[in-house]
Formats: C-alpha cells, structure tokens, sequence
C-alpha cells in the first residue's frame, strides 16, 4: 500500500511539474550564496566531487595536447566547453541533491541520474549542439569574410592574422556575436539541465523555465553567469586541471540556484532520491 502511494505521489508530482512552474524572486547576495553552498557541499565529499572534476580536466587537457599547434582550434574547444559545462555537471547536480536528502552520493548515483529523464536531457543536448554548429558556421563564415582563402588549418596561422588589419574587426566582430550566443545558451541552461534531473519535465518546459528565471532576475542571473565564465576560465589558466576543482563546485552551486529559483516549499527526502531510472540500469537513484 505504502509503494502504491509512492508511486501515486510521484506521478502526481510529474503532472504538476509538465505545467507552468513559479519563479522565485531572489536578492542580489544570492550568487555568493550558491556559491557558498557550492563550496560546503563539495567540502562534503571532496574526493567524489574532485574525481568528477579530474575526468572533464583529462578530457580538457587531451583535446588541448592535439590542437595545440592551432590555438584558433583551441579558442573553438574552449568555447564548446562552456557550452556544453551544464550538461557535464550532472553528477555534481545529483550528488547535491542527494547530499540535501541526508543520502550519501556516490559515482554510480550521479552517473544514473542521466538515466531519470533521458529523452529530456538527450533533446537539450540536441539544442546545445546545434548551437555549436552554428557557432561553428558563423565562425568560420566570419574567417572566410575577412581572411579569404586563408584557412584555419593553415600554418603560421597566428602570425598571419596578427599582421592582418582585418584582425581587429574580425576579433571584435567575433566577440560580439559569441556575446549573443554566450547568453542565449545561459538563459535557455542556467537552471534547465538541473530541473530535468529533479523531475521529469520535458527539454521545452525546462528551457521556458529557465529564461523564465533569467527574465525575472536578469541583474543576479547575468552577475552568476559571470561569476560562471570567471571561475571556468580561471581553471583554463591553470592549464586545465583548475577544472576538476571549479566545475564540481560551480556544478553544485548550481542546484542551489536551481533549489531557491524555483518555488517548492517541500523538504528533500530520501525519496526524492529513489526515482526509477532505464530498467538496464537495475535499480534506482
């Protein structure tokens, strides 16, 4: 009777979440304070979070080993990092919620959690990837319009473009529209990714949900959002390995801001954490 209940309470919970979710009005301290709470929980289970960390900083650092004799090759896989950083951070994500349960996280917790809502997370993946080749299209339309026939592959490529004259337009013409993109990709993930691995919302809700957020504290979100940028670069300027700190941090500072951005009184409870996940993965979160 008790598991009937259960059950019951979660499809209830799935139905109310599918329709239009309340925004939380939060104060300008609120980053520090994700960030605070980030920091405790990764206090909590540092060599967990670290561990997470320590993958997306090899993966980082072997994507910049074979680029490293074009560093505009290096620019374009930094700025897909970024890109795809909300997505990467969902075992931080669930080792945060677990943590706020009183449940002990572990890898094959936060690895399952993709499993929970996996058609909403795959079809946001979709978006950040076409996302990215526009990017890329725009990218290397913009190259083409102010460099010609000169390639991206081509060698002595930094040199070249340092004595051009048209480095300059080309660079702040870039930096513009990668501005665009930047908070086009913030407003559509800031909270989305977090919202789908707590409930079983779909990829067009999440994202509406999140400018939702954005729109309705536009100063915090974009004061976050480089707070974000900052933190992620500052592990890029110790050659990578910076990552394995600041993203597990930034991952869990996020389901705060997801937790006080959108309204739900209820406390976290170990059931929120035994959600059915794909039958292959034999068992729950």
């Amino acid at each position: 009777m008790a598991t009937a209940q259960h059950d019951i309470l979660h499809q209830e919970e799935e139905f109310d979440y599918s329709q239009k979710i309340e925004i939380r009005k939060v104060d300008s301290g609120a980053p520090m304070r994700w960030l605070s709470k980030g920091i405790d929980d990764f206090k909590q289970v540092p060599m967990l979070s670290l561990f997470y960390g320590l993958i997306y900083a090899l993966i980082g650092i072997i994507l910049i080993w074979l680029t490293y004799n074009n560093p505009l090759y290096t620019f374009g896989l930094v700025t897909i990092f970024y890109l795809l950083g909300p997505i990467i951070a969902v075992g931080p994500y669930c080792m945060s919620r677990h943590l706020e349960a009183g449940v002990k996280p572990s890898f094959s917790k936060g690895c399952k959690a993709l499993c929970y809502n996996p058609v909403g997370i795959v079809g946001f993946s979709i978006v950040i990837g076409m996302l990215i080749v526009f990017w890329s299209l725009i990218t290397l339309t913009l190259f083409s319009m102010h460099f010609g026939t000169m390639t991206i592959s081509s060698d002595g490529i930094m040199s070249t473009l340092f004595a051009n004259k048209e480095s300059l337009q080309f660079t702040l013409l870039l930096g513009l529209v990668g501005l665009v993109f930047a908070a086009v990709s913030f407003m559509i993930s800031a909270i989305s990714i977090p919202l789908m691995t707590h409930r079983k919302v779909d990829v067009v809700t999440a994202m509406v949900t999140s400018v939702r957020a954005v729109k309705k504290n536009p100063v915090v979100m974009f004061t976050w959002a480089f707070a974000i940028v900052a933190l992620i670069g500052l592990g890029f300027a110790f050659f990578f390995l910076g990552i394995a700190l600041t993203l597990p941090i930034l991952g869990h500072a996020s389901w705060h801001a997801y937790r006080e951005l959108v309204v739900d009184d209820r406390i976290m409870t170990v059931d929120d954490c035994d959600l059915p996940t794909f039958p292959f993965m034999k068992g729950k979160l």
